[in-house]
C-alpha cells in the first residue's frame, strides 16, 4: 500500500537514473569521437610520410596530404578538423645518406611518423628523386 508521501519518488527515482545514464552516454561519445580524430591524424601522418619517402620530397606537397587528404587540394578546400599548416612539421633528417627518411608529425596532438627513404634513389642536397 502507498502512503500519500511515497507518490512521486518513483518519478525523481527514475530522472536521477536518466541524468547519470545519459551523462556516461554523453561521456562515452565523447571519448569515441576523440579517439576517432585522433588515429584519423595518425593515419594521415602515416599516409603522408609514406608518399614523400615514396615520391620526390616536397614539403608542401606532404603536408597538404596531411591537411586536405591530396599533395594538390582544389581551391577552396577545407583542412580536416581545422588543422593549419603551421601545426604540421615535415622534415627530411639523414638526408643525404644511408638513414635518410622522411618525417611528419604533427607536434600539438602529440602523432609522429617516419618512413625510411627507398634504397637506390638519389637524394642530392636533401631531397630524394626518383631514379
Amino acid at each position: 500500500m502507498t502512503t500519500r508521501h511515497d507518490q512521486g519518488q518513483s518519478l525523481v527515482e527514475t530522472s536521477l537514473i536518466l541524468a547519470a545514464f545519459m551523462a556516461l552516454v554523453l561521456g562515452m561519445v565523447f571519448v569515441a569521437q576523440t579517439l576517432f580524430v585522433k588515429q584519423a591524424f595518425a593515419a594521415r601522418v602515416h599516409d603522408a610520410a609514406r608518399w614523400g619517402a615514396v615520391n620526390s620530397y616536397d614539403p608542401q606537397g606532404i603536408s597538404n596530404l596531411v591537411l586536405y587528404g591530396t599533395p594538390t587540394p582544389v581551391p577552396g578546400a577545407t583542412p580536416f578538423m581545422g588543422l593549419t599548416a603551421p601545426e604540421i612539421v615535415v622534415a627530411n633528417p639523414g638526408c643525404p645518406g644511408p638513414q635518410c627518411r622522411v618525417s611528419v608529425a604533427i607536434p600539438a596532438k602529440g602523432i609522429r611518423s617516419a618512413e625510411p627513404v627507398e634504397s637506390g634513389r638519389d637524394t642530392t642536397a636533401g631531397v630524394p628523386s626518383k631514379p
